[in-house]
């Protein structure tokens, strides 16, 4: 009886039919493809015992000038955290907040910049404290606006801070709020603020809602000015119309300042840089008391380090640092930066930071110095000096700056690519390249219909870019942008949750030249991420069931480290299992055609050619279940022969099965195994007519 090899294409294919995939393989789970052979994935184990609260969105991988390696981990939900894992020890690091409704007293000096501050609200705010301004106040010839760090602490629970225009006059007390006057049947709203500052066209805002039942008008957002009246008044123009002719004021005539709560309370001997390593200033002292506020809540985050220094930026708010040898410290956030951002990254080699979705440049309320606003906008991107994260006013004496993308509805993300800094807006790949002064950097469009589905859904790997769109994967290399031919497409965007699909993660595994992109599915039902489709450099695609909501490549921590939306860490690629258990591996073929015609073929024999050692270990335990099934035609009914085993001393499977069509399907569940599949052979003869 003659021997039929039975070889099979390096790739997992789901969009051709039956009888179409003939040497093909049409399923798979937990497999990659190895000199174009399928084998089983590798394996995993806990890179940090304990799983962390909320949904991991991001981990950041750095190490710091002590040559100490840490984990930067972004959560989201119930319980959102900005943790550090560092010698196995996680430090809780989540900016801390406190906003107070208390009228506070201002006091100005006319001709200085100094503004003192007595709010009974809080207590024991220190000198990395910063405030931001959620209602304008008018004090002393001044608006009061915007992210301001505490320079001085001259009280329990006064302080000062410098404003960026000096006071025009001597004043004290709670200032003054903008009030608002309506009338019925129009939507002009005439703001009155002492010593506004502004001029016809410029633009105001107004941070938080007031909502005035009365009139039905809600003030919220950035307006441009219509008119200026006079020195003490603007007016703008309301959404809709007024339905009485009343006066209002801001926030029920109550100001409102958020506190950015820098200097945490003692976590005891559990943080790296708590307790014996730097107590006091250095290695010395006592903890201080500190303020206690409340932790925020993220829906996202990006994280990147400058140096030693991690930087987090929480989607929609500032942007934190953070030093591994800053002692009580938690995230600082940088108040000179941008006040709300959607993400960050840091541009190289001219080592700027970059912000996308950020807040809009504009003149503060005085008219007199550039500042940047209080408004997001979904289309700018703003940078910092070079070598400095700390600047980002622009200046002729430095490289910060800022730029409106003219196309799309929002920037999605950004990373720094190998040969230029990129941006994906809902629409397209945008190019962002390093020129030096005077425009720091020229933007370019180099891709349309590519835009990205999620702000972690890119990634570099070994000189090329590779993302995932709405409806298509993408890569950028030498020849410039173009879609990867995807085998499994249906697979994926078939089942993809579109409500959900800005969770969706690009997870670079370079050692093997794959990129698997995680994504939540309709039939998981979940709303987060549960499946995988994997693309390995040089065509082949296979997919399964694995859950990362968060993934970093090899690093000075090693082989890679993934994070699941249940906040378990594992590092990847260090064990043939899934943490010590079963890794269910499996795959099934597309039909094999053994007979063209009329005549059926007896196949008796199913010779393996397996490869079973996991590295220098032993194979002597390990086992592949194989189930054979055979058909007439491929809508006929399907007879299924097995499982049968195979093993290292298995030479060859008795089967005795007869059909036109045949296809097999493989699978292992053993524990501290590994195999690879080569070329199956078949034995057979014509077994007569149907």
């Amino acid at each position: 009886m003659p021997i039929v090899p039975l070889k099979l294409r390096p790739t997992v294919t789901s969009e051709f039919t039956p009888a179409l995939n003939e040497a093909g393989i049409s399923s798979s789970n937990l497999i990659r493809f190895k000199a174009g052979l399928p084998e089983k994935l590798g394996g995993w184990q806990k890179f940090f015992p304990s799983s962390v609260p909320g949904i991991p969105r991001d981990i950041h991988p750095w190490e710091d000038l002590n040559q100490v390696d840490h984990l930067g981990i972004g959560t989201v939900g119930t319980g959102t955290l900005l943790g550090v894992i560092t010698v196995g020890v996680l430090q809780d690091i989540t900016p801390q907040q406190i906003v107070s409704n208390f009228p506070p007293n201002f006091s100005t000096v006319g001709g200085d910049a100094t503004i003192g501050i007595a709010d009974p609200n809080i207590s024991g705010v220190t000198v990395q404290d910063a405030i931001f301004f959620n209602t304008p106040i008018a004090i002393g010839g001044l608006v009061l606006q915007g992210l301001h760090q505490i320079t001085e602490i001259t009280g329990t629970s006064s302080y000062q801070i410098e404003f960026s225009a000096a006071a025009v006059s001597t004043a004290t007390g709670t200032g003054t709020l903008p009030s608002f006057d309506v009338i019925s049947g129009s939507q002009l709203v005439n703001v009155n603020l002492p010593l506004h500052g502004l001029s016809a066209f410029d633009e105001f805002t107004f941070p938080i809602p007031t909502v005035n039942a009365t009139s039905g008008i809600t003030i919220n957002g950035t307006y441009t000015l219509t008119e200026v009246p006079n020195v003490n008044s603007f007016t703008i123009s309301s959404n809709t119309q007024s339905s009485a002719t009343t006066s209002f004021t801001m926030n029920n005539g109550s100001a409102q300042l958020l506190y950015y709560i820098a200097l945490g309370p003692q976590a005891g001997a559990a943080g790296y840089s708590l307790g014996g390593y730097s107590d006091g200033g250095y290695s010395t002292g006592v903890v201080p008391d500190a303020q206690v506020g409340s932790a925020i809540i993220a829906s996202d985050w990006t994280l990147d380090n400058w140096g030693e220094i991690l930087l987090a930026c929480p989607k929609g708010g500032g942007i934190y640092q953070w030093s591994p040898n800053g002692g009580f410290l938690n995230t600082q956030v940088v108040s000179t930066a941008p006040p709300f951002n959607n993400g960050i990254f840091v541009s190289m080699p001219a080592q700027i930071l970059v912000a996308y979705g950020s807040t809009v440049g504009e003149l503060d309320s005085t008219g007199r110095v550039l500042t940047i606003g209080d408004q997001q906008d979904p289309m700018i991107v703003r940078w910092s000096d070079q070598q400095d994260y700390t600047i980002w006013l622009t200046s002729s004496t430095n490289q910060a700056g800022s730029y409106r993308i003219p196309r799309g509805s929002l920037i999605v993300g950004g990373l720094q690519g190998p040969q230029q800094t990129l941006l994906w807006t809902d629409l397209a790949l945008w190019a962002m390249v390093y020129q030096g002064l005077p425009f720091v950097f020229g933007f370019n469009e180099i891709m349309t219909g590519c835009g990205l589905i999620g702000p972690h859904a890119s990634c570099a790997m070994q000189g090329a870019v590779y993302w995932m769109s709405q409806n298509n994967f993408f890569v950028l290399a030498g020849g410039g942008p173009r879609s990867i031919p995807c085998t499994v497409w249906d697979v994926v965007f078939q089942d993809l949750d579109e409500a959900n699909q800005s969770k969706c993660v690009a997870a670079p595994n370079s050692a093997f030249d794959e990129v698997v992109f995680f994504y939540p599915s309709l039939s998981g039902g979940t709303g987060e991420i549960d499946k995988y489709v994997k693309y390995q450099v040089g065509g082949s695609w296979d997919y399964g069931t694995m859950a990362r909501s968060a993934w970093t490549d090899q690093s000075v921590l090693g082989q890679p480290i993934g994070a699941t939306p249940a906040g378990v860490i594992f590092q990847h690629e260090t064990s043939p299992d899934a943490d010590g258990g079963p890794l269910l591996a499996s795959f099934q073929t597309g039909w094999f055609a053994i007979s063209e015609g009329r005549d059926f073929m007896f196949l008796d024999w199913f010779k393996p050619d397996m490869k079973w050692r996991y590295f220098n270990g032993s194979a002597t335990s390990a086992s592949v279940q194989v189930t054979i099934e055979t058909a007439a035609y491929p809508n006929s009914s399907v007879t299924t022969f097995g499982p049968f085993t195979m093993n290292e001393t298995k030479e060859f499977i008795n089967c005795r099965l007869r059909g036109s069509l045949v296809r097999l399907t493989f699978s292992s569940s053993d524990v501290g195994t590994f195999w690879r599949l080569g070329n199956m052979r078949f034995r057979m003869n014509p077994d007569g007519r149907r």
